[in-house]
């Protein structure tokens, strides 16, 4: 079927400072080199006229087009008054990687990049969602570090029809919509004029202390109209180029072969991985020139081989924080935007704030807030009773709120604030967070301090961390035990002994209150209140297995292993929350104020 262009997206202006009528901050410029590409051209080009923020400037690049490319675009470069088309002359053919980037370049040297906040070299054989560029700008926006990003390409199955999603990882922006920020494109050097182009940008902004990244949210999912690798000679010559290319960008032989292996079960099944093992060792044994940059390779190959060690979601959260720190110094102003920027992204329940992040996330937050300059901050790690409780304890809820990170321990909180409709990646467990961040510190020669527990159960925790964690620094610990008038020398203790964390092992309410007093006597930088944590970590208690975590019982494994001590308390507590938490979800999906809310 012919596709018939949308008249309705081509008037023209009726005043020429319409052309102009785009916000300074969110002025983009694409940058679209193209070859032959009639047969997809017309969606492109509609789905970018209908998006809900338009570019400042569209170039498009004909590199030497023979079919009916060129009349395609002088059509709409009369509709369309941000689109300037750059005719180049015949080359020979379709050349992905270098001549591509050639043509890139082609159109950049057209403009001044300081005249535009963001970049992108869009292909033109997508089909965008209207709201794709405005959210990209936002996510941007959201947070600084942001170098570049996308969404997610989908592509229609040859043989069932479905749509279905390509294999990307969620580190790299993706080689089709490659969008970025001026700052972090010129900083990196922007595109080496080679295949792997769209892979050496994302690690070397990596390196720096950029995030890279792409996004699987669904309003900035697009469809690929040519799937990925699928070259004009066809799919086994793509994987080909696809090997050679890791091989000229210095990828690790291991890490690869764990690559090829993955993907054995995407399309085409195990032909494509085996055409991606053929070009990477055939470029090797052809002794092939390769990226010239040790310092990048070795990098690369450590960033990998920690991906195969402790998963690439996680390297790339230690990563991203480790080089915090190289961005913060290049990026000093911009850096306390990130610091604001972070507080947006959070679901509320019951009058307190949570933030969505897995994990891996809350554990890189943590190192970047050892690196950063010397301040306190708060984790708050709250469960169904925490919530309950500071109904009826102003100083309990004025602690948990001023928290830096909090975070949904229990999976109940985390049920109920998705029944809401405010999703949370996952529930991230106090005494969870605790194993992460010792083992983190660990790696990183941290100090850390023991606050709390039976001084047989600290003693025996940290005898537990420098055995399991060699690297860590125990800067002191003592027990839970103590009065107020031990509070100022202890206080003193801690702040001298310069720990990087602290961690509090002590009963909820104390623990929050305690440390929101003395917070900034303390200057430690990340101070997570713990509970029971110690106890479990230093094998005194047994941890419920995770299955009964999972199905949220770990509170009836507890109540089991410690029943005088907590049937009370969970009695009345869970049935608190049941109904009080249930009210809310019940008035979020109304569309109403929930009570708590209601009552501020």
């Amino acid at each position: 079927m012919k596709h018939e262009p949308n008249r309705e997206l081509f008037r023209k202006p009726t005043d020429a400072r319409e052309l102009l009528n785009v916000s300074r901050s969110r002025r983009y410029l694409l940058v679209s080199p193209c070859r032959d590409e009639a047969q997809y051209l017309r969606r492109t080009l509609d789905s970018v006229a209908l998006q809900s923020v338009p570019p400042a400037l569209w170039i498009i690049v004909d590199d030497g087009s023979t079919d009916e490319t060129p009349a395609i675009l002088e059509e709409y470069s009369k509709r369309l008054p941000y689109v300037r088309v750059i005719r180049r002359d015949d080359r020979g053919g379709r050349k992905v990687g270098p001549g591509v980037i050639e043509a890139f370049y082609a159109g950049i040297e057209q403009v001044q990049l300081e005249d535009f906040d963001y970049l992108c070299k869009l292909d033109m054989d997508l089909d965008l969602p209207v709201r794709y560029f405005e959210i990209l700008m936002e996510r941007m926006e959201n947070n600084p570090r942001i170098g570049t990003t996308s969404g997610k390409p989908w592509f229609v199955h040859p043989r069932s029809g479905a749509l279905v999603p390509e294999v990307c990882g969620d580190e790299m922006s993706v080689g089709m919509t490659k969008f970025y920020r001026i700052a972090c494109f010129k900083e990196i050097g922007g595109f080496v004029r080679q295949v792997m182009w769209d892979g050496i940008d994302c690690h070397r902004a990596r390196m720096l202390g950029w995030i890279a990244e792409s996004v699987d949210l669904e309003p900035i999912r697009f469809v690929h109209l040519r799937p990925q690798g699928a070259s004009q000679k066809g799919i086994w010559t793509g994987r080909l180029r696809a090997g050679f290319g890791q091989y000229f960008m210095g990828t690790s032989p291991l890490y690869y072969l764990a690559v090829a292996g993955y993907r054995l079960t995407a399309h085409p099944a195990l032909i494509g991985s085996v055409a991606m093992l053929w070009g990477y060792i055939r470029s090797w044994l052809k002794g092939l020139p390769r990226y010239d940059d040790p310092e990048f390779r070795q990098f690369l190959r450590s960033y990998q081989h920690a991906c195969l060690r402790m998963g690439k979601r996680a390297a790339t959260a230690r990563v991203n924080a480790e080089r915090a720190r190289l961005w913060h110094e290049s990026h000093p102003t911009l850096g306390q935007d990130e610091n604001a920027a972070k507080s947006k992204e959070r679901a509320e329940l019951m009058g307190l704030k949570f933030d969505t992040v897995t994990i891996e996330a809350a554990v890189a937050h943590c190192l970047e807030l050892c690196q950063a300059p010397p301040s306190s901050n708060t984790v708050i790690t709250a469960n169904s009773s925490h919530l309950c409780m500071m109904r009826r304890d102003p100083e309990l809820a004025s602690a948990c709120r001023a928290g830096d990170l909090i975070l949904a321990d229990g999976m109940s909180v985390v049920w109920a604030l998705r029944a809401s409709g405010q999703p949370v990646p996952e529930r991230v467990a106090g005494v969870d967070l605790m194993a992460r961040l010792l083992a983190a510190a660990g790696e990183h020669r941290l100090r850390v301090y023991f606050l709390g527990a039976k001084r047989e159960v600290v003693s025996a925790l940290v005898e537990r961390c420098r055995t399991q964690h060699p690297g860590i620094e125990i800067a002191g610990f003592r027990d839970g035990y103590f009065g107020p008038g031990d509070h100022p020398r202890i206080i003193d203790e801690i702040r001298a002994s310069k720990a990087h964390m602290l961690f509090v092992g002590m009963p909820t309410p104390f623990k929050e209150t305690w440390v929101e007093r003395h917070r900034e006597r303390l200057q430690v930088p990340v101070i997570v209140g713990v509970g029971g944590s110690f106890d479990v970590l230093a094998g005194f208690i047994k941890r419920a297995p995770h299955w009964v975590q999972m199905a949220g019982m770990e509170w009836f494994w507890r109540l089991m292993m410690e029943p005088r001590k907590l049937w009370k308390r969970y009695l009345t507590l869970n049935s608190e929350f049941s109904w009080v938490a249930g009210l809310e979800v019940l008035a979020r999906r109304l569309g109403r104020p929930p009570v708590e809310q209601s009552q501020k």
